[in-house]
């Protein structure tokens, strides 16, 4: 009879311990699942970051090619504008765009908006829509759009070309800005 009470005895503690193990288990879990989250996304701002844009972009574009379809990237830009307003945009960009569709926060006040299984033609009448809700927060941006496989047909140049292009259209931004010229390209707004 002795037996029988030792041997429950240790049952229980092994099954307390494995309650214990799965409860730290779980803990571990969330724990993970929050740093994953910060590393992709800007604590400050709450939006995706540039460097999971990279990523997210690579793992598109092998997608892309795996199952023939298109995708998008577009990148705005306001050089002068308030940081915070820029933020607020890229999340009501977020709250309306499809759930595949991603937004990014780029340097020096920039957005990227990647637009899964969009091909060019699709981005341009996203654009258009965005546009006057960018009009109406921004008083001047560019923009950018890079189309996969029509602009690049590899992740590492299709970046490299999106980004190129982004930059150009800030520095022109700037030097249209610092001038008081009017901006002559159908970039910027």
């Amino acid at each position: 009879m002795e037996d029988t009470k030792e041997l429950k005895a240790a049952i229980d503690d092994l099954q307390a311990r494995l309650d214990d193990e799965a409860r730290m288990r779980s803990e571990l879990e969330r724990r993970c699942r929050v740093l994953e989250k910060l590393a992709y996304r800007d604590p400050g701002t709450g939006l995706r970051t540039e460097p999971y844009l990279h990523e997210r972009v690579r793992e598109e574009i092998e997608r892309s090619i795996r199952y023939p379809s298109a995708a998008t990237l577009l990148t705005f830009c306001a050089p002068r504008a308030n940081p915070e307003t820029v933020t607020r945009l890229g999340l009501q960009l977020t709250d309306d765009l499809r759930m595949t569709d991603q937004v990014f926060a780029l340097s020096e006040g920039g957005l990227a908006v990647l637009l899964v299984e969009t091909p060019e033609e699709g981005a341009h009448k996203v654009l258009q829509r965005l546009t006057a809700e960018l009009e109406q927060v921004l008083v001047s941006f560019g923009y950018s759009l890079t189309s996969f496989p029509v602009d690049a047909n590899l992740a590492e140049d299709f970046l490299n070309l999106a980004m190129e292009r982004h930059n150009s259209v800030a520095r022109q931004m700037y030097t249209n800005n610092d001038s008081a010229a009017p901006a002559a390209p159908s970039t910027l707004h």
